[in-house]
C-alpha cells in the first residue's frame, strides 16, 4: 500500500507542478493582455483630446462664418433682403387661390401638408 500512496502523492504533485506552470504563463498573456488594453485606452483617450480640441475649434462662431464665405459662398442678410409677412403680396404678386388649397377644396390644407 505504501508503494500505491507514493505513486499517487507522486501523480497529484506532478499534477499541481503543471497546474502552478499553466496558472503561472496563463497570469503573464492576461498580464500582455491588460497591458495592450491599456495602450489602446491612452490611445483612444489621446483621440478624444485631439478630437475635442478640433471640435471647439470648428465650432467657433469666426471659423463657420469664414468657412461659409470661402467656401459655400454664403454672405451675411443685407437689410433689403428682408421683408414683412404683410408685404408679401406686394412683392411676390397676388396668390393664386387653387394653389393654396389642397385636394379637398380647402384653403389653407396645402400650406399644412393636407393634414388637420
Amino acid at each position: 500500500m505504501s508503494r500505491r500512496a507514493f505513486l499517487v502523492g507522486l501523480g497529484i504533485m506532478a499534477l499541481l507542478i503543471f497546474s502552478l506552470y499553466r496558472a503561472k504563463y496563463g497570469a503573464r498573456d492576461s498580464a500582455d493582455q491588460i497591458a495592450e488594453i491599456e495602450a489602446e485606452i491612452d490611445e483612444a483617450v489621446s483621440e478624444r483630446m485631439i478630437l475635442l480640441g478640433e471640435l471647439s475649434h470648428l465650432s467657433r462662431q469666426e471659423w463657420v462664418e469664414e468657412y461659409a464665405r470661402n467656401q459655400l459662398g454664403m454672405v451675411p442678410p443685407r437689410a433689403d433682403q428682408f421683408i414683412r409677412e404683410q408685404d408679401l403680396p406686394h412683392v411676390l404678386g397676388p396668390v393664386d387661390e387653387m394653389n393654396v388649397a389642397g385636394q379637398d377644396g380647402e384653403p389653407g390644407s396645402a400650406r399644412h401638408g393636407g393634414e388637420r
